[in-house]
């Protein structure tokens, strides 16, 4: 039988329950680690004999709402964010006037996806989504919600992508990449291709991992590209904080679906969001747990016999399937899905979790715990 043969399990019980077995996953799991867990504790405080300083202060940003002090609390993080961020984003902040919060990033991508789909209705085109093939699910998933069609590209194809996407079109991006864990060394020109095409910014621009790879970038993520019209951040990959849902956008234009979010927001994740960015740089916990990522990728990778190398994504692992590989494994775990000549990737976050967990929490210095 030729591998090509094979119809690619997308959502085979077997095989999930097989890689799970060896400690992965082929979904993206956030890791929460004792970092994460001491920050939590940091805000809010000790309220057992009456509370502290810090208990204190978590409950008084709730007060008093009708005096709007609580405006500057998404405000003052997303500044923080853009701070954080600036040793592997380049941003135009003076560009992106409109700056909202959100639950993760998923709010984000669909408000943005959403708007991009009613402002084909009332401008009456036909609206249509374009990702590279094995790139994060949501993107299509949000926009056939919206009645919008998708198209998928080969990553291989960028420079025809970049000169021929139809000027209506919304792209979707993610740096670094889903499709492998690993910064994809071509975005920067892909977008400079998408803006010399086209005056009108087309990209949504997902940098959710940010904050989980642990080696400066050679060159900066280019946010500041004319191409990119919306920027979607999250904490929720490098804190291991997704149902703490800290996420925001960073729009060129006014997003009114998420003018509500000035005051529909949640303080107690703001707060936790701002503690995190201000204990640890952008590549601090990558760093620290790169060790552990490299022994979970070779535990992992002996139980399913695979040679697995570490992702740029501290929670990631890749692969190169071999004609011993097996070939059903090999065909649930590459993205893009179907493609032969693609590199199998999967999550270490199980296996990190428990080895993080024997080895015990790992100091922060100069936090207060």
């Amino acid at each position: 039988m030729n591998d090509r043969t094979i119809a690619p399990p997308i959502h085979d019980p077997d095989l999930d329950r097989r890689v799970k077995d060896a400690g992965a996953s082929k979904t993206v799991y956030a890791l929460v680690t004792p970092e994460t867990e001491a920050a939590k504790n940091f805000i809010l405080g000790n309220a057992v004999d009456g509370p502290d300083a810090a208990r204190r202060h978590h409950l008084e940003q709730f007060r008093d709402a009708w005096t709007g002090k609580q405006y500057a609390s998404h405000e003052a993080f997303i500044e923080r964010w853009m701070a954080w961020a600036a040793p592997v984003v380049a941003i135009d902040a003076g560009g992106f006037a409109w700056r909202y919060p959100t639950a993760g990033g998923s709010e984000a991508l669909f408000h943005v996806i959403a708007a991009y789909g009613n402002r084909a209705r009332g401008e009456r085109f036909n609206p249509e989504v374009h990702v590279l093939a094995g790139e994060y699910e949501g993107y299509k998933a949000y926009a056939e919600a919206c009645g919008i069609a998708v198209v998928e590209h080969p990553r291989a194809d960028w420079r025809t992508i970049g000169r021929t996407l139809p000027a209506t079109a919304l792209f979707c991006l993610s740096q670094p990449s889903a499709i492998d864990g690993n910064m994809w060394p071509e975005a920067n020109e892909f977008l400079s291709l998408l803006a010399a095409a086209s005056e009108q910014p087309r990209v949504l621009l997902d940098v959710t991992y940010v904050g989980s790879i642990a080696e400066t970038p050679s060159v900066r993520i280019a946010a500041d590209s004319p191409s990119v019209q919306s920027l979607a951040f999250s904490l929720s990959k490098p804190f291991g904080v997704y149902y703490d849902r800290i996420g925001g956008v960073l729009c060129r234009k006014a997003m009114p679906s998420l003018f509500g979010n000035q005051w529909f927001k949640n303080l107690t994740s703001l707060q936790l969001g701002t503690a995190l960015l201000d204990r640890h740089d952008v590549f601090d916990l990558p760093r620290r747990y790169k060790s552990v990522q490299r022994e979970a990728a070779a535990r992992i990778g002996h139980r399913l016999g695979l040679k697995l190398s570490t992702s740029d994504v501290s929670v990631l692992a890749q692969a190169e399937a071999h004609a011993t590989t097996d070939r059903e494994l090999a065909a649930f775990l590459r993205r893009p899905v179907g493609d032969t000549n693609a590199s199998l990737r999967l999550c270490l976050t199980p296996t990190m979790a428990e080895m993080i967990d024997t080895a015990g929490p790992i100091a922060t210095p100069g936090a207060t715990p």
